[in-house]
C-alpha cells in the first residue's frame, strides 16, 4: 500500500485516513462490479487521442488546467496534498488500479519505490452527481504518471480521467 509522509494535525490526519478508506471501498466496489480489464482494453485506444499533455505539470495553475483538459471543472485549490511512496510490490487492489492507468496511458509500475506528489481536486461538473467527486493526479518530476475520478462516498464509483 502508499506510505504517507506529511505534517498533518491530528483532525486533517483523520480526514485522511478516512479518504483512504472511501478509495480503498471504490476500489473493492470497481472490482466486485466488473472493472475488469475488457473495459480498460475498450477506453486505451482513445485515450491517447485528444488528451492534455502530462508534462510541465509545475503548478496549481497547471494542474488546474490539466485537470480542465479533460473537461472536469475543479475547485481552484486541491483539497488534499501529500507525498506518497509508490510500493515495490504491488498486491491484487494496487495491480487493478494500475490496469485502470495502463488503460489511460499511464504505468504506475515504471515508478515502483519512487515518492510521488498526490493531489487531489474537488469536481463541481460530475454528471448527474453534485458533490463529493474528486480527480486525485499523481506527479512525479513536474510529470502526471497517473490519476482517477472517483465518489468519496460508501456506495461511490471511480474510473480513469476521461468524462464518461
Amino acid at each position: 500500500m502508499f506510505i504517507f509522509t506529511a505534517k498533518l494535525s491530528k483532525r486533517k490526519l483523520a480526514a485522511a485516513v478516512v479518504a483512504t478508506g472511501v478509495l480503498l471501498c471504490a476500489i473493492i466496489l470497481l472490482l466486485s462490479f466488473g472493472g475488469g480489464s475488457a473495459d480498460a482494453a475498450s477506453s486505451s485506444s482513445s485515450a491517447s487521442n485528444g488528451k492534455p499533455s502530462a508534462k510541465k505539470i509545475e503548478t496549481n495553475e497547471d494542474r488546474v488546467r490539466f485537470l480542465n483538459g479533460y473537461q472536469w471543472q475543479v475547485d481552484e485549490k486541491p483539497l488534499e496534498f501529500e507525498e506518497v511512496l509508490i510500493p515495490v510490490e504491488f498486491d491484487e487492489v494496487l495491480t487493478e488500479y494500475n490496469n485502470m492507468q495502463k488503460a489511460q496511458g499511464f504505468d504506475l509500475s515504471k515508478y515502483k519505490g519512487k515518492r510521488v506528489m498526490r493531489y487531489a481536486y474537488g469536481i463541481t461538473n460530475y454528471p448527474n452527481v453534485s458533490e463529493n467527486v474528486r480527480a486525485t493526479i499523481f506527479i512525479y518530476k513536474n510529470t502526471v504518471i497517473g490519476g482517477d475520478v472517483h465518489s468519496a462516498t460508501m456506495d461511490g464509483f471511480m474510473h480513469g480521467l476521461t468524462k464518461p
